[in-house]
């Protein structure tokens, strides 16, 4: 069998970044594993940091990995070009129906001469709809194309929400596009994290990896971290006001693998991802029976039936 090679977990510190308007004017980017909790640490960057961030930018990836078309953007007619499609793409529909945002598409025609200038656009323009003042934009997907975002906006910062990857599959299993089973949830899962973590790796101080489970279990060290790394300060202000609100926390959602995932499916889950658990710092149970090439196929095409099958009745 070959042998699997997973990246090194970060070992960057967090960097100092003071408050300033460059601060504020460079991208955040909230990511995580789909069901990882990326959408509460959403809430929590709108509540607590004055981010004005919404769900699901695939906008900035699907048109920063092809960006290229539409040519030199310090050209009118194709910022023009590039302004049209975006003005058709799903993202801006739903953001005017959602948040009651609006894009005043003429003025980032008529001013922004880059694909990151006009993405730091629009974000503020959606950070200001919002009151607030701190841009960016959650994305489960981001995590796999650091890479492409850290070419684009190079003094972009990434926030990366890790949930332990048992949770994320008992997750998926309620939402109708969410993986059908163990073995996949494990496969996509482990993926998603060695994708992350190479793509991290040239980010350096930029990049934060945060878990879910210590913002339950653990939350004055937790987004006191988080708050040095967004603020780039120690005065622990947010840390305080977050605390004095930790009755909203549920700490019970942490493992609930133990006594909701089958033994047969944490095993499969230990033995597709049990050294990305161990590098992410989550307890295994050290049985990892490897699945039979029959039960791998059948899980494979259970699951792509199914989210295929959830996928069609949406439509209909």
């Amino acid at each position: 069998m070959e042998k699997r090679v997973t990246p090194e977990p970060r070992t960057h510190p967090v960097r100092v970044v003071t408050a300033d308007d460059a601060a504020l004017a460079a991208p955040i980017f909230l990511t995580g594993f789909a069901r990882s909790g990326t959408t509460w640490v959403n809430r929590l960057m709108r509540d607590y940091f004055d981010a004005g961030f919404v769900n699901e930018g695939q906008f900035i990836v699907d048109y920063g990995r092809r960006v290229n078309r539409y040519g030199d953007l310090r050209l009118a007619r194709n910022r023009e070009r590039l302004v049209t499609a975006l003005k058709r793409d799903d993202f801006f529909s739903i953001l005017k129906e959602n948040y009651q945002v609006e894009i005043d598409w003429r003025r980032i025609a008529e001013t922004c001469e880059s694909f990151a200038a006009i993405v730091k656009d629009i974000l503020a323009q959606i950070a200001e709809r919002m009151g607030r003042h701190r841009i960016g934009s959650k994305y489960p997907v981001f995590g796999r194309h650091l890479p492409l975002l850290n070419s684009l906006f190079p003094d972009c910062r990434v926030i990366h929400v890790v949930r332990d990857g048992r949770d994320c599959a008992l997750s998926h299993l309620g939402v109708t596009w969410g993986h059908r089973n163990a073995y996949t949830a494990a496969i996509h899962w482990r993926a998603y994290m060695a994708a992350i973590r190479l793509g991290a790796q040239s980010m350096g101080e930029r990049y934060c990896e945060i878990r879910y489970e210590d913002l339950l279990q653990n939350p004055e060290s937790s987004m006191g971290w988080l708050e040095r790394f967004v603020t780039g300060n120690d005065q622990g202000t947010v840390t305080k006001r977050f605390l004095e609100d930790r009755g909203a926390l549920k700490p019970e959602k942490v493992a609930r693998w133990r006594q909701l995932m089958p033994p047969r499916d944490q095993a499969v889950f230990e033995y597709v991802a049990g050294d990305m658990l161990k590098l992410c710092g989550y307890p295994l149970t050290g049985v990892d029976k490897p699945p039979s090439f029959l039960f791998k196929i059948g899980c494979l095409v259970h699951d792509r039936v199914g989210r295929e099958k959830m996928y069609w009745a949406r439509k209909v």
